[in-house]
């Protein structure tokens, strides 16, 4: 029997300002469920891959520039400090990269250009940060590709973790707006590694999403704290749900193989 490592991968927990909302829900509760979730799973998590929005504000209205405070982090590291298991995070697009790091030290083994990696069980675990810019924006810059097909070159099998969906999806809205704007240039990079990656992650839409692109399985995680409910094909617009919230267990077995088990958690506080 194979020995199987496990590791969780969380997104979306988008923790504001103490005593404060988002959409009318209590995130600091959601996220509170999350980690008492996660001491309790039923094997020992080797890590917690977080794909980004860990924190937000509930300050700035404006949800295409809301970037979160250093209040929001404080408070975020207070609610994940009961975790026993290493974060290796990743920026969001209402993460402020620099705060970030200050108040969540990445823990990943390794980093060059945008791209953190880190060794385990053999297979290498990828994390991409599309945030290197000055704008909220999913791109990734000529440096993090070419270090990414550096990376995937010395790996023997790979995980790859993104907060941006790094393939197109069947909805325009998705696909025009809310993923990585130059998805064809990392997609080239990962079709010449197609038999070393196991699958791909990403967050960002707090959708269940799973897919087959370029042989590669892709799935989206779905937030901790509250989903969003946009049907396929449809361009208007996005409406908060009220479905139960998750994550994803993450098992990488000794040869590459992943499995993958979906985590259920309550549906979003509301207020």
């Amino acid at each position: 029997m194979q020995k199987t490592s496990y590791v969780a991968v969380i997104t979306d927990q988008h923790i504001v300002e103490p005593d404060r909302t988002l959409y009318g829900l209590n995130t600091r509760v959601a996220t509170q469920a999350l980690v008492e979730q996660l001491r309790k799973e039923s094997v020992p998590l080797e890590a917690i891959v977080s794909l980004g929005d860990l924190a937000d504000t509930a300050i700035n209205p404006n949800r295409r520039t809301a970037v979160a405070t250093a209040e929001s982090y404080t408070h975020a590291r207070d609610i994940f400090s009961e975790l026993r298991a290493p974060l290796l995070p990743l920026p969001g697009n209402h993460d402020e990269p620099t705060l970030m790091s200050s108040f969540f030290p990445p823990a990943w083994q390794h980093h060059e250009h945008g791209v953190h990696h880190s060794n385990l069980a053999g297979t290498t675990l990828i994390g991409i940060d599309l945030r290197t810019g000055p704008e909220a924006t999913g791109f990734a810059t000529k440096e993090t590709i070419q270090t990414l097909d550096k990376v995937l070159a010395g790996s023997t099998k790979a995980i790859i973790l993104s907060h941006y969906p790094l393939f197109d999806l069947d909805n325009q809205r998705i696909d025009e707006e809310l993923s990585t704007i130059n998805r064809t240039d990392v997609q080239e990079v990962l079709r010449n590694h197609t038999d070393k990656i196991s699958a791909c992650f990403h967050g960002h839409l707090h959708l269940w999403v799973s897919g087959y692109n370029d042989g590669i399985v892709t799935h989206g995680v779905p937030s901790s704290s509250f989903l969003f409910s946009l049907e396929p094909q449809s361009t208007s617009d996005i409406a908060v749900s009220d479905k139960p919230c998750g994550y994803i267990l993450l098992g990488i077995n000794e040869d590459g193989s992943t499995i993958v088990r979906p985590r259920f958690l309550s549906p979003a506080q509301r207020v």
